[in-house]
């Protein structure tokens, strides 16, 4: 993949490329042909991992495979991530350990999430981390966790009762109000 995004690289930036479909089947439970709403699911995947990167300043790249279509593929940058359509004929393994010789200069770490275990020994020979599409949906949901816990004391902090912000005459003649 020719980066679009390659003028925002920093050399010794962290990067997760993910193998779209693998870790959308794993988040489902089931196989992708069974998936009643593929772009649904594709679009929770990317709003994790857009959260992801944004909470661990690391790019990242999600590759979904197009091998049974025709044409060519498609890359967009959605929401801070970059979103790969392969090529027809094109597995996204094949993109992923290209992308993982073509892009292992501009980062310090690249890790490829992917339960395909031929694609992550290649992914490992071409210098990068390699966890699978569990571990990976480990990890966000510990994010959302996290997010969850921020948010809560952040809510806790400006909540407050109406008593605390009027003035004591005010808030007199209203309690005074609510007795009658």
């Amino acid at each position: 993949m020719k980066s679009s995004g390659s003028e925002r690289k920093r050399k010794g930036q962290r990067c997760l490329i993910v193998d779209g479909y693998n870790v959308v089947a794993r988040k489902s439970g089931t196989s992708l042909t069974k998936i009643p709403d593929l772009e649904s699911a594709r679009r929770d995947l990317e709003d994790l991992l857009s959260q992801y990167r944004a909470m661990y300043d690391e790019d990242v790249i999600v590759v979904y495979d197009a091998h049974h279509r025709r044409g060519l593929g498609v890359s967009e940058r959605r929401a801070g991530i970059d979103i790969v359509f392969t090529d027809a004929g094109e597995t996204a393994d094949a993109r992923i350990e290209r992308l993982v010789y073509d892009i292992r200069e501009n980062y310090r770490n690249i890790t490829v999430a992917t339960s395909d275990a031929a694609e992550q020994q290649v992914s490992f020979g071409g210098g990068a981390l390699r966890i699978s599409a569990a571990e990976l949906l480990r990890r966000l949901e510990s994010m959302q966790r996290l997010v969850r816990q921020q948010t809560g004391r952040i809510h806790d902090k400006t909540k407050s009762r109406l008593g605390d912000s009027i003035r004591d005459d005010i808030a007199k003649a209203l309690e005074k109000w609510r007795r009658k």
